[in-house]
Parts: C-alpha cells; sequence; structure tokens
C-alpha cells in the first residue's frame, strides 16, 4: 500500500512501540506516561523512506498529545470501526482491552 506520492505507508501505534510498556521501577520516570516518550523518535521515523500514518486506538488523540511531543507533523489517522457484539464477546474471551 502506497500513500499519495507513491511511497510505501507505515502504520503507527502508540502503547508499546512509542510508549513502551514495562520496565524495572529505576527505569521508569516519575510523573506522566507520556514522559516515557523517546523525543528523538520523531526524527528518525520522518527520515524513514515512508509516509506515516497513526494506526492507534489514540486515533486524531495522536496528533494532539503524540506528534508534538516528539517532533512530528500531524498525520493522517485510521479510524477504527465500532466494535460488534461478537468483537466484544472474543475481546473479553481472550482478555484483551483496547480503551
Amino acid at each position: 500500500m502506497t500513500g499519495p506520492q507513491g511511497r510505501p505507508l507505515l502504520f503507527l501505534d502508540i502503547d508499546g512501540p512509542l510508549l513502551p510498556f514495562g520496565g524495572s521501577p529505576q527505569r521508569r520516570p516519575s510523573g506522566t506516561h507520556l514522559a516515557r516518550l523517546d523525543p528523538q523518535v520523531g526524527l528518525r521515523l520522518a527520515a524513514l523512506p515512508c509516509d506515516l500514518v497513526w494506526a492507534t486506538t489514540w486515533e486524531d488523540e495522536a496528533n494532539a498529545e503524540i506528534s508534538p511531543r516528539i517532533g512530528l507533523p500531524r498525520l493522517p489517522v485510521v479510524h477504527w470501526p465500532d466494535p460488534s457484539d461478537q468483537d466484544e464477546c472474543e475481546d473479553r474471551w481472550f482478555g484483551l482491552c483496547w480503551s
């Protein structure tokens, strides 16, 4: 899949890839979980030969909260469909939480 310029698309998630989970208590910064963002990651992402797209349950909040903190411009956002009752049942069965 390519973007408007014919470049490949890179779909970005936030929780896990950009906001790491876990870690030892000594490595966890105090304060907000957004303090775990590496401000240099935006420069590295922007240098890739692709178009960036937010693909996260943060949806539009990714542009409001994450992009400015890591130096990225506003990016296109994947808008996820509302889950069906079947989706919700499967998520509970597997212990998944998407919010």
